[in-house]
């Protein structure tokens, strides 16, 4: 369980630095003018976000 705790961590902290690369990858997006490059950045970001808190409910969803 100790180790299960461990990499949940660990996948929740590569989680949250993919999001903030994304974040920006985002900003270099916007500031060269790339429309395109910007959404995707954007919904990778949300994606990232979504995940680690999809996972952290999960996590307290189970001890209840």
């Amino acid at each position: 369980m100790k180790d299960d705790n461990k990499l949940a961590r660990l996948i929740d902290k590569r989680r949250n630095l993919a999001a903030q690369l994304a974040g920006v990858e985002l900003e270099i997006a916007m500031a060269v003018g790339d429309k395109d490059g910007a959404r995707k950045h954007l919904d990778e970001m949300k994606a990232q976000t979504l995940a680690r808190h999809g996972a952290k409910f999960a996590a307290w969803e189970a001890g209840h």
